[in-house]
C-alpha cells in the first residue's frame, strides 16, 4: 500500500507540474497575441514551453497569420499601384482635356469656316476617346489585379475572335496608311478561355502597333506541330525602341519616353500579357533587325 500511494503521490505531483507548464505556456501564449495584436510585428506564436498539446493549435493559428499578413501586404500593394496609377492616369489625361479645352474655346470664334468647325469637333472627339480608353485601361487593370475580374473557361475557337478584330479595326490601317499582312489557318483553332479577354489582348496589341509601328503590319496565325498549341506573332518596323526596351514593354507603365505618349500610358500590353497568362498562353517581345515582334501561345482543345 505504501507504494501505491508513493507511486500516487509522484503522479499527482507530475500532474501539478505538467499543469502548472500548460498554463504557464497559456499565459504566455495570451500575452503574446496581444503584444501581436498591439503593435506592429513579424512575430508569430512560439511555443515557449514546449508544450506538444499546443503545437497543432499554434501551427495553425500562425497559418492563418501568415494568411492575413500576406492579404495584408497584396492589399497595401494593390493601394499603392493605385495611387500610382492614379497620379499616372490623371498626368496623361490632363494633356489630351487641355487640347479638348482649347478646341472648344476656338468654336466660340463666329467667324470659323464649316470646315475648320468640323475639323476641331472631330479633333475634341479624338481627344475624348482618348481620355475614355485611359480610363478604360486603368478600370480594367485594377480589376484584374483585384481579382475582381473573373474570367469564363469555354472553348472558343481564337481565329474567329482575331478575324473579327482585324476587321473591327481596318479603317485605322487604312487612316494610318499601313499595308497589313496576313497569314491565317483557314481551320477553327479551339482554345479554352474568356472571348472577351481574347478581344482585349488582340485590341491592345493591334492598338500598340497602330500608335508606334511604323510601315506595314505582319500578322500571323498558325497551328504548331507537334505540340498542340497555337502561335499567334504581330510584326511591324519599331526604330524607336531598343532590344532592352523591347522586354520591358509589357512592364505596367513603362516609361520610356519615345515609347510612352499621352494616348498610351503602357497599360494596354501589361493587361494583354497578364491576360494571357491567366489563361495559361505565354506572351513576349522581341525586336529582331528593327521589326518588333510579339508572340503569343495558346494551348488547343
Amino acid at each position: 500500500m505504501r507504494i501505491v500511494a508513493i507511486i500516487l503521490l509522484i503522479i499527482c505531483i507530475l500532474l501539478i507540474v505538467i499543469l502548472k507548464r500548460i498554463k504557464t505556456a497559456a499565459r504566455d501564449l495570451a500575452r503574446q497575441a496581444d503584444d501581436m495584436i498591439g503593435e506592429s510585428t513579424n512575430q508569430l506564436l512560439r511555443n515557449t514551453e514546449g508544450i506538444k498539446l499546443f503545437v497543432p493549435m499554434i501551427d495553425s493559428v500562425n497559418g492563418r497569420i501568415e494568411e492575413l499578413r500576406n492579404k495584408a501586404r497584396d492589399a497595401e500593394r494593390m493601394n499603392r499601384e493605385i495611387r500610382e496609377s492614379l497620379t499616372e492616369i490623371s498626368h496623361d489625361l490632363r494633356t489630351p482635356l487641355t487640347a479638348a479645352s482649347g478646341y472648344t474655346g476656338m468654336l466660340k470664334n463666329m467667324e470659323l469656316t464649316e470646315d475648320e468647325k468640323k475639323r476641331y469637333i472631330e479633333a475634341i472627339e479624338e481627344r475624348f476617346e482618348t481620355s475614355r480608353n485611359l480610363v478604360d485601361q486603368l478600370f480594367y487593370y485594377t480589376r484584374m489585379e483585384s481579382g475582381a475580374l473573373e474570367l469564363q473557361r469555354e472553348e472558343t475557337d481564337i481565329r474567329r475572335i482575331l478575324t473579327d478584330m482585324l476587321a473591327v479595326f481596318y479603317s485605322d490601317f487604312e487612316k494610318r496608311g499601313f499595308e497589313m499582312q496576313v497569314d491565317i489557318d483557314e481551320a477553327p483553332l479551339i482554345v479554352e478561355g474568356d472571348s472577351d479577354a481574347f478581344k482585349r489582348i488582340f485590341s491592345n496589341i493591334i492598338s500598340n502597333g497602330l500608335k508606334h509601328g511604323e510601315g506595314s503590319f505582319k500578322l500571323s496565325l498558325r497551328k504548331e506541330t507537334p505540340d498542340p498549341k497555337c502561335r499567334f506573332e504581330f510584326s511591324n518596323r519599331a526604330t524607336n525602341i531598343s532590344k532592352e526596351d523591347a522586354g520591358r514593354l509589357f512592364d505596367r507603365y513603362f516609361t520610356k519616353d519615345h515609347v510612352r505618349s499621352s494616348s498610351n500610358t503602357g497599360l494596354g500590353l501589361a493587361i494583354a500579357k497578364k491576360l494571357t497568362e491567366k489563361m495559361n498562353g505565354t506572351c513576349k517581345a522581341e525586336l529582331v533587325d528593327e521589326i518588333l515582334v510579339i508572340t503569343i501561345e495558346f494551348l488547343l482543345k
